[in-house]
């Protein structure tokens, strides 16, 4: 019997995971099918790929014009619409920051797996999220190449298997820079990212090291390992995703080329695995070598602040993710110094991040204070 292909909805089409995601998805059209696609505002490559895939659902949540098709869905609504829809089974949620939160939570209440590449979502509700996702038997299934590494080495292992989780970090295009010319860091400088492509706000994440204390806030939520028990090490080369020691002294590493199209392959599999040629061969030899460094916190202190808000939990996850997704759009808009990120987020998270955490009303409302706070931060 032939098996119809699984509907796919893609939040966040249009960027650098969303493209990506694409791609593996027109390489598998007899397994997947994209379903619903939406954007945040580029109209215009978002109207290339509906031409390109014929989708049911197309959305826009913020619409640079009103000159939208009739059937398109708009506002941030078009989110939820897409990721609850009947004919979607699989729901990769490819947002940039905090936005992708609700589509996560109606998805996962829906019973649908969510192939999850926004990790503001775990960051800012970690706990809510995975309550939602075993109460409704939805599935969350990392997209993140460090997570997806961890999930491929457990392979079902139990948390208490697991000695230490080891997430790599590339160490940005600032790995050998010194303090202070990191502080006079320019926006063309922090795009310039070493190994991979990506949007500009993550890539201002991993200049900063931001996006490492996102990412050791999620694998805690995602995998049940306790802070005490995640380690940082920097490898510049991009090849060891991340490593898991077991409580024998065994480690395992995943390894692959720095693609994202091996994660989000992965995601809409699991646990199984699917024939792929969309990336090149594996060549050890060609390598040459692979290194590893300490991270210099002294140098990136974001990560500290970033994991210490986790290991305070409550509302400081929220804060800490809220502040730096808009003091990293003042830095690119040029209304605020590289060295004012972490400035303006250590503040925040110093003056809101006690606020209260314990339902998803007060998470929101620490996030909305911590953006309101950096705004009026930089605006004075």
């Amino acid at each position: 019997m032939i098996t119809p292909p699984v509907g796919v909805a893609l939040l966040g089409a249009t960027g650098s995971v969303g493209t990506s995601a694409l791609r593996v998805l027109e390489r598998h059209r007899e397994r997947f099918v994209p379903v619903a696609l939406t954007a945040h505002s580029n109209q215009d490559a978002l109207q290339e790929q509906v031409a390109q895939f014929s989708p049911a659902y197309v959305g826009l949540v913020a619409p640079p014009t009103d000159e939208l098709p009739e059937d398109w869905g708009k506002g941030r609504s078009c989110l939820v619409e897409a990721a609850t829809r009947p004919d979607v089974q699989i729901v990769i949620n490819a947002v940039v920051g905090a936005a992708g939160l609700e589509a996560t939570l109606a998805a996962l209440t829906a019973g649908k797996r969510v192939a999850l590449a926004n990790k503001e979502t775990l960051v800012m509700a970690g706990q809510i999220v995975t309550d939602t996702a075993r109460r409704h038997g939805g599935a969350l299934v990392p997209v993140d190449s460090e997570h997806s590494a961890i999930l491929q080495c457990l392979a079902g292992r139990e948390p208490s298997d697991v000695r230490r989780l080891i997430i790599t970090a590339s160490g940005g295009p600032f790995r050998t820079w010194n303090s202070e010319r990191i502080a006079q860091a320019t926006v063309s400088d922090a795009l310039r990212h070493p190994t991979w492509q990506m949007g500009s706000k993550i890539t201002i994440d991993s200049a900063t090291l931001a996006n490492k204390a996102l990412e050791v806030i999620e694998a805690h939520h995602l995998f049940g390992i306790p802070y005490d028990r995640i380690d940082v090490v920097v490898h510049p080369q991009s090849i060891v995703h991340s490593l898991v020691e077991f409580v024998d002294g065994s480690v395992l590493a995943q390894m692959g080329v720095p693609s994202m199209e091996l994660p989000i392959l992965y995601a809409l599999t699991w646990p199984e695995r699917l024939p792929d040629a969309g990336v090149p061969p594996f060549d050890l030899v060609g390598l040459g070598s692979l290194t590893f460094e300490a991270v210099r916190h002294d140098d990136f202190p974001m990560l500290a602040l970033g994991i210490a808000a986790g290991r305070q939990g409550g509302a400081a996850p929220a804060v800490f993710n809220a502040a730096n997704e808009v003091a990293v759009a003042h830095f690119l808009d040029g209304r605020l110094p590289f060295a004012g990120i972490v400035q303006c987020v250590s503040a925040a998270v110093d003056a809101l991040g006690t606020m209260p955490g314990d339902t998803l009303d007060a998470l929101l409302a620490a996030d909305a204070a911590a953006r309101d706070y950096v705004n009026a931060k930089v605006g004075s």
